[in-house]
């Protein structure tokens, strides 16, 4: 009888639980995506709620991503630079405009706004400087930021004095505001006045959500390992 092999049953064992933990993780992410779909669904027939109160309850540690707030901006500090964002849309490169909206009566002194697309930029891959009217009046979608990437290329600003952003943290959030903002952005449905040349898009289309089938594919592949290991070990240790 030839000897048991110690050394590849190890290494099947940790292939077996990385697998596994892979299947798991994506079963959890299913759980998540689930939940965030359904939200989505929601906000389509949810009435939008002031955002003060909202931002009362993020202050006492109440998750409000993807709440429905309509505010009302104060006049801007200053008159900046316009701030864009980089975006995709239907394959082609797009710039969601960025600005801050000073609040009254909230935990912060105010909530970054992402305007939309604007609409002339489309498949330009540089911005130009531009000035936009001020935000008054607007309703959208409370959005948590998202963590920086060291594949995200830093805030710099164009040759024209533009400000283009690679994505939304809480870096570039405190860079629109020049200073504190609420922990969410404000991802604007509408505004009031109506700003020329900028398209809201303020809730996410086509959400994929393969997760069940990512979890099927890593518990199948433990699966085959541990068909393999047993066939390889019945192999060799049979006399």
């Amino acid at each position: 009888m030839k000897r048991f092999p110690v050394g590849l049953t190890l290494a099947a064992a940790f292939g077996l639980a990385l697998l596994v933990g892979l299947g798991v993780w994506q079963m959890k992410r299913l759980v998540w995506k689930d939940d965030l779909l359904a939200r989505i669904a929601a906000l389509q027939t949810a009435r939008p709620r002031p955002i003060g109160e909202v931002l009362a309850a993020a202050a006492r540690g109440a998750d409000v991503g993807y709440v429905r707030v309509t505010a009302t901006c104060g006049p801007p500090p200053a008159t900046g630079p316009a701030v864009y964002r980089y975006a995709l849309r239907d394959g082609r490169v797009g710039w969601r405009l960025m600005s801050f909206c000073p609040l009254a009566g909230a935990p912060w002194p105010g909530v970054v706004l992402d305007r939309g697309l604007v609409t002339r930029l489309t498949g330009q891959m540089a911005p130009a400087a531009a000035t936009f009217p001020s935000p008054v009046q607007v309703t959208g979608v409370l959005r948590a930021p998202g963590q920086h990437s060291f594949l995200d290329a830093p805030a710099r600003r164009a040759a024209d004095g533009a400000v283009v952003l690679q994505s939304v943290d809480p870096a570039a959030l405190r860079l629109v505001a020049g200073g504190a903002s609420a922990p969410y952005y404000l991802a604007v449905e509408s505004e009031v006045p109506v700003p020329p040349g900028v398209a809201p898009a303020a809730l996410p289309q086509d959400i994929p959500n393969n997760h069940f089938v990512y979890a099927l594919t890593w518990f199948g592949l433990a699966g085959v390992l541990v068909w393999m290991w047993a066939a390889y070990v019945i192999r060799r240790v049979r006399p």
